[in-house]
């Protein structure tokens, strides 16, 4: 399906009003990213892709649970922090969000707006489907 086909079917479940969030979870370098992207163009003024990697824990943190060789895993993400965001998302009109900048290997908070106007949101990460706890919370939040 392109781009163009998926963004029709966004406009066409998301009804007349409201914010309709969009989950787009796969492994890594499957194309999530590219395909956002791709999306966000299609879909036009108001949408915007929301990275889950803004979650990502800094390597000090890392290092300090002996994590950081599985950088990348789940249980490397603050999945706590990224459930409230998603609660803001759906709730309230701006937000701020973090990204994470790969240059530099770490979080920028509050890096992104997500604007009032912004009603289509898609929201992109590796986890955001995953059946295990915490992650099995985010799914309410995805339409």
């Amino acid at each position: 399906m392109t781009p163009e086909a998926l963004a029709a079917d966004i406009r066409r479940r998301a009804g007349p009003s409201g914010r309709f969030i969009t989950a787009l979870a796969g492994p890594p370098g499957a194309g999530k990213s590219t395909l956002a992207a791709a999306l966000v163009e299609a879909l036009g003024p108001g949408a915007r892709t929301v990275p889950m990697d803004g979650f990502h824990y800094d390597d000090a943190v890392l290092h300090d649970r002996g994590l950081r060789w599985r950088k990348g895993a789940p249980e490397t993400f603050d999945v706590e922090g990224f459930l409230h965001l998603m609660g803001r998302l759906r709730g309230e009109g701006e937000v701020a969000i973090p990204v994470f900048d790969r240059t530099l290997e770490l979080s920028r908070a509050a890096a992104a707006i997500v604007a009032p106007t912004d009603r289509y949101l898609i929201v992109e990460g590796n986890y955001l489907l995953l059946e295990a706890a915490p992650w099995n919370r985010l799914v309410p939040f995805f339409d």
